[in-house]
């Protein structure tokens, strides 16, 4: 690994964007700094010039999140980005505070969805009058569609990170007024036999092949969200269940019913689905809720993956049940 270091520093040292970074390191951990340092502000230097080149902004946001390994190779990986580069270092990096690696990136990774968009981020196709051949095959809409959908997905992953669910939701909203790419509307409405299949918002997630950009966009949303719940119901079995955590408690639950009902599939289909196909952790995030208020605000350690479809299908019922039973009391108290 360090030789292969020492050849990039090499072979990258020949051409510096800013001589100056260039400092009087010895030894490969220094090297390699040197080198992240010009790279990072090359990459700054060009979101100065132009603001809107989301390239740039990808990929500062992308060695942000790196500087931790960067820094040192041996870090722990399991905190990735979340980790800190000390300020003796992190002061040569442009836009890199001395807290997580993570904030900093989020912060660049958010100029991307600042504003409500129909096409959700800051991304446009643009064609010449008169395109030359290769400009055409590279403006295709495949990779328009697979473009947005890599900036999206980093998006939604720094914001999980970074723990910042109230973005996610805002993004997940805004699907609802985006425009339906047409493969998935091709899809939808050959499913139906021809014919138009109506407003996306009411498809289901879970049938056809899942490879259309706004299934995509909308099933990573509701994942990282109920990752992010999951996650605070392990924090809450660690440290117990007071009066404030059986508050949080009903909130994920009612949150998790939200995430199962962007699905827009009945429980057996859910169920089938999870059985064929990977388990949906939105599924296991509305369960775990709902049995562990059942068993007195006790967060549950059943294990899903093993359950037969009869048993999951009941409790998933049950958890609907509960759901709705929730939200009548909440109308008769407001209103």
């Amino acid at each position: 690994c360090e030789l292969a270091e020492l050849e990039a520093f090499r072979i990258t040292s020949v051409a510096w964007f800013d001589e100056s970074n260039q400092s009087s390191s010895d030894g490969v951990r220094g090297n390699t700094w040197d080198i992240f340092a010009d790279c990072v502000d090359s990459l700054s230097h060009c979101r100065r010039v132009i603001s809107l080149f989301h390239r740039a902004a990808y990929r500062l946001a992308q060695a942000y999140s790196w500087a931790p390994a960067f820094h040192n190779p041996d870090c722990d990986l399991t905190l990735g980005s979340k980790q800190a580069v000390p300020a003796t270092k992190s002061y040569r990096i442009r836009g890199l505070d001395t807290g997580s690696c993570a904030e900093s990136a989020a912060v660049v990774m958010t100029t991307l969805f600042e504003k409500r968009r129909t096409q959700l981020c800051a991304v446009w196709v643009t064609t010449s009058a008169r395109p030359p051949p290769f400009e055409v095959l590279n403006d295709s809409l495949r990779k328009y569609d697979a473009l947005r959908l890599k900036y999206i997905r980093a998006y939604i992953d720094c914001m999980r990170v970074c723990e910042r669910r109230d973005k996610i939701e805002t993004l997940l909203k805004c699907t609802a007024t985006s425009n339906q790419d047409l493969p998935g509307f091709y899809e939808a409405s050959a499913s139906l036999r021809g014919g138009d299949p109506g407003k996306h918002v009411k498809q289901s997630l879970l049938r056809g092949s899942g490879r259309s950009f706004m299934t995509k966009v909308k099933r990573n949303a509701i994942s990282a969200i109920a990752e992010m719940i999951l996650k605070e119901l392990a924090d809450l079995k660690n440290n117990g269940v007071d009066n404030e955590g059986k508050m949080k408690l009903t909130h994920h639950f009612k949150l998790s019913y939200k995430l199962f009902r962007r699905l827009n599939s009945p429980c057996k289909d859910v169920v089938e689905f999870t059985r064929s196909n990977k388990p949906l952790v939105e599924v296991e995030a509305f369960c775990k809720c709902y049995l562990s208020i059942q068993a007195g605000y006790r967060i549950s350690s059943i294990n899903f993956d093993g359950m037969d479809i009869d048993t999951l299908c009941s409790i998933l019922e049950g958890a609907v049940s509960k759901a709705k039973d929730l939200s009548k009391e909440e109308r008769n108290k407001n209103g």
